[in-house]
């Protein structure tokens, strides 16, 4: 399987905070057992793509489900381990506080491309003409992306289950095949493109080819609004 290193996308915080936004969590109150579980789903995931998942993540897998092994006992019965690896205040805090700076990165973000697009030629108008820009500029991370992959891959018909032993198509071929795409159509809706697809495998390949483009800055992604559709969109190209 094709390795996608992941250095530029987020890391165990930012899919907890992810988890904790998508289900409406209180984040001083973490249904930690639940958490877990989405949370070791992801994992899998992540590892059945033999995407390069950085090792904080299995760490942080690990200190989960600690935490849920500890909240399973009986009131009065201790734990075997010897000392936890962490402990549920100790994880709030640490969200908290990250969660702080990663919104203040955001925000600077957003002010950054809000001041390029007023002294150059702004991402609106060679990518998506005709569309709203305010409407499409929420950005879409990793786990957003896993979670539309994952709800695809369940929905699968038995017909395109098929065909997943040989590979006919490479990872390469299908990035070259979506800035081809791009380039005629501007913006492809990310949901629709890989469930057109005929076989398992070629979405898989597809997947991986896209967060190839994206880590290469080759393709912008973004959402209509949290949690919302998401498209595809060739990178503006520079001014001269």
């Amino acid at each position: 399987m094709y390795k996608v290193k992941l250095d530029i996308f987020e890391g165990p915080l930012d899919l907890l905070l992810y988890l904790i936004r998508k289900n409406e969590m209180d984040i001083y109150n973490i249904p930690i057992a639940e958490i877990t579980d989405q949370y070791i789903e992801y994992i899998n995931l992540m590892q059945s793509l033999d995407l390069d998942i950085a090792g904080e993540f299995l760490l942080m897998a690990a200190t989960l489900l600690q935490m849920k092994s500890e909240a399973m006992l009986p009131s009065g019965v201790s734990s075997d381990f010897d000392e936890p690896m962490m402990t549920r205040e100790e994880l709030v805090r640490q969200l908290l506080e990250y969660k702080k700076f990663r919104d203040a990165a955001i925000a600077l973000s957003y002010q950054e491309e809000y001041q390029r697009n007023i002294y150059f030629r702004s991402f609106q108008d060679p990518v998506i003409s005709g569309f709203n820009l305010k409407e499409y500029r929420i950005s879409v991370t990793l786990f957003d992306l896993l979670s539309a992959f994952s709800k695809i891959l369940k929905s699968l018909p038995e017909d395109k289950l098929e065909g997943f032993q040989q590979e006919t198509v490479t990872v390469q071929q299908k990035i070259e095949e979506i800035l081809r795409i791009l380039s005629k159509r501007k913006r492809v809706e990310f949901t629709t493109f890989l469930s057109d697809l005929s076989t398992r495998l070629e979405i898989i390949i597809t997947f991986l080819a896209i967060l190839e483009l994206a880590k290469s800055k080759q393709i912008i992604i973004r959402q209509s609004q949290l949690f919302g559709g998401i498209w595809l969109y060739p990178a503006p190209k520079s001014d001269t």
